[in-house]
């Protein structure tokens, strides 16, 4: 209920309406991402909390302002307008606030996301919620105008509403160019980059997602370590449980399905998730990812020497051996081989 001029106010009744509704934005992302990263991938009914405050301002300005006559409700708007009552002071200010917390707890979601994968999942492709950071940026920057806009108003006093109102409109027509632009780059499929230049940008993009795997792994067997502390598994019975494991992983080679996770092999194995993931973690100071990507990498490397294999393609070879994209299989392969694929198969051919 800010200061307005135009069609509201010729039409008292609707002034007001979607006052509150910017207190929705925020949590419905964080439930968007919540979604999007949780395992069941559900909408749960802890998830309406969020939308308690929206509620909440909407029940009072209902009983307070919306019931009220045409005449009555313009007046009382302009005495608003003026000098707000505590209580809408309260309820103006979660239009401000309560965005940027939920882009941050929406933030803090994804980046435990990606500490999970490397857990849970033996591959990355799909999963790991890339694009979606760079949404979290986009809404990130609008509720920062935002904030600077209400605190330099009303706090401050050093640009008008107007000018204010602006920068908001401003920073969200960049937004949707950013998120459109961004979507024209990721939807291209053709393109005439040279050999050259595509593996340059390969292996500098390899580097930096290599330098922030390393980030993640630290903090993630850090976590895992508290985690373990409390855990009922002693190390005798890990150990059996390791020689279980390795057993399986020779003769059964579950490896070669390309989405093979945590929660399936431990299914497999008869024990529990946790007790799997700690019997990886301590005992061969890996995690999910890296435990079963490497007996991908052992085994393209074994088939490569086979005969039966010569008629395969390097990335037929690499789809029989449980990867499932070209792209995380020369990444990975050259991380744990310090070579290409095909700088490999040349060696074991010349």
């Amino acid at each position: 209920m800010y200061k307005r001029q135009g069609i509201a106010l010729q039409h008292p009744h609707l002034l007001g309406v979607a006052e509150f509704f910017p207190q929705l934005q925020g949590a419905f992302l964080y439930i968007y991402v919540s979604i999007l990263t949780n395992e069941n991938g559900r909408f749960r009914r802890s998830y309406l909390f969020y939308a308690l405050p929206f509620v909440f301002s909407m029940v009072y300005a209902t009983i307070d302002f919306y019931l009220l006559g045409a005449a009555e409700k313009l007046n009382y708007y302009l005495e608003i307008a003026e000098s707000a009552p505590p209580v809408y002071a309260v309820l103006f200010s979660l239009n401000i606030y309560l965005g940027p917390i939920f882009v941050i707890l929406s933030f803090l979601l994804l980046h435990k996301h990606k500490r999970n994968i490397v857990d849970k999942f033996s591959y990355s492709e799909k999963i790991n919620l890339d694009w979606l950071r760079y949404v979290l940026i986009g809404f990130g920057f609008v509720w920062a105008v935002v904030l600077f806009s209400e605190l330099s108003e009303n706090i401050f006093g050093i640009i008008p509403a107007e000018i204010g109102n602006y920068l908001i409109f401003i920073s969200v027509v960049m937004l949707v160019f950013f998120l459109g632009f961004f979507g024209f780059k990721q939807s291209v499929i053709y393109t005439n980059v040279s050999i050259e230049s595509a593996r340059a940008a390969i292996e500098k993009h390899a580097e930096a997602e290599q330098a922030k795997e390393v980030e993640i792994k630290v903090e993630s067997f850090r976590e895992q370590a508290e985690r373990y502390k409390r855990s009922g598994l002693d190390q005798s019975e890990g150990e059996i449980h390791l020689k279980r494991l390795v057993e399986y992983m020779v003769t059964e080679k579950p490896y070669t399905e390309s989405r093979l996770s945590l929660k399936d092999l431990a299914e497999r194995l008869k024990i529990s998730t946790n007790y799997l993931s700690q019997i990886i973690n301590e005992n061969l100071q890996k995690n999910f990812f890296d435990f079963i990507n490497e007996y991908r990498v052992d085994e393209v490397k074994r088939s490569l020497r086979e005969e039966r294999y010569k008629h395969y393609s390097l990335l037929g070879v690499a789809y029989e051996c449980g990867f499932n994209s070209k792209s995380s299989f020369n990444s990975i392969f050259k991380k744990k081989t310090g070579l290409t694929p095909s700088e490999f198969q040349k060696s074991v051919s010349a």
